[in-house]
């Protein structure tokens, strides 16, 4: 039994001390006595509960006194009573530490899904690698990665991929460098292997070749494009629960007539290199809307597109509705329907 670390006791005034100093986070403790301020202040250090127990009959606080101090301090997420020795050995002390902040309670079964969901990521450039990583980082279990493109040069760096990968096939190497850096990361799966979500990265245009498989057979999919002078995080697409890839490029044509001509040009294009900024700030989006899905929270790219800019700090948003002509959830083709929202 110990406070969780990064959590805090502090001391407001003589009777009343705070869990946590996050002001979204903080709990005021009234009413204590001297000597239970003193017991919560020396919870820090790595302890059982008899022995807590112990240094409360030496302070004159009893038992049952004890014990509903440390429930409060269990229940707002600040005391961990065991923790898995795996945990700290596959380096994820903070995710547990922060989730279970943020929840208020033990988050052990965040990690739990964590470890337990099946990712794809499909491409593999400097952002794709630095998504990937990202993921393994947060503990998850499952990374399938696919790129058959040879690393870049400008592909060196943020992810992992350095000078001597230069020339090597992405998909391989990233393999590799996940499985050296998250040895508790698998980077294969039994065949037919269905995966929680679908990462695709592309330049230019989604490639609508791997859109319509994961459509077909209802696989969710997060959608990111590198473009020009910015990436597109998002929609994330529940198939027949949301707008699609489809229906983006729909909304596109309507915009423009001549967008079909401008995507296919597009798709043939060689991949470039990504800005540094911009590929930490897209991976970071998507490694945070990745996780919400999985760990069952809100995302922001429902239906909409975050466009992550170097030169902003805070994404612009895009929304896209089901297009009435896609048809991927199945609704009636209804004449001028429902345009996106402006940029």
């Amino acid at each position: 039994m110990r406070l969780r670390p990064g959590s805090h006791v502090l001391w407001r005034r003589e009777g009343t001390s705070q869990v946590h100093a996050d002001p979204e986070l903080a709990v005021v403790l009234d009413g204590l006595s001297v000597e239970e301020q003193r017991l919560l202040e020396g919870l820090g250090r790595e302890t059982s509960e008899s022995a807590v127990l112990a240094r409360g009959r030496e302070l004159g606080i009893r038992a049952p006194r004890v014990r509903e101090l440390l429930t409060r301090l269990e229940a707002c997420g600040a005391l961990e009573r065991d923790r898995d020795p795996a945990v700290g050995h596959h380096g994820l002390g903070a995710e547990l530490d922060h989730w279970s902040r943020v929840a208020q309670r033990d988050a052990r079964d965040v990690l739990t899904r964590r470890q337990e969901a099946v990712v794809a990521v499909l491409g593999l450039d400097r952002l794709g690698l630095l998504l990937a990583s990202g993921l393994a980082a947060a503990g998850v279990g499952t990374l399938l990665t696919e790129d058959r493109a040879r690393v870049r040069r400008e592909d060196v760096g943020l992810g992992g991929y350095t000078l001597r990968d230069v020339g090597e096939q992405r998909g391989d190497r990233a393999r590799g460098i996940l499985r050296l850096t998250y040895p508790h990361v698998r980077t294969s799966a039994p065949p037919r292997t269905r995966p929680d979500l679908v990462v695709l990265v592309d330049h230019g245009v989604s490639d609508p070749v791997r859109l319509r498989p994961l459509v077909r057979e209802d696989v969710t999919h997060l959608l990111v494009v590198v473009r020009e002078v910015d990436v597109l995080v998002g929609p994330l697409v529940t198939p027949g629960g949301g707008p699609c890839g489809r229906c983006v490029e729909l909304h596109r044509t309507d915009a423009d007539d001549r967008w079909p001509a401008l995507a296919t040009q597009l798709l043939g294009a060689p991949d470039r290199g990504v800005e540094a900024t911009s590929a930490l700030l897209a991976a970071g989006t998507a490694v945070g809307e990745v996780l919400a899905h999985l760990d069952g929270r809100p995302v922001a790219t429902s239906g909409t597109s975050l466009a992550v800019d170097a030169r902003r700090p805070v994404p612009r948003t895009r929304q896209w509705p089901v297009h009435p002509e896609c048809g991927c959830t199945g609704l009636a083709v209804v004449p001028g329907g429902a345009q996106p929202a402006p940029a």
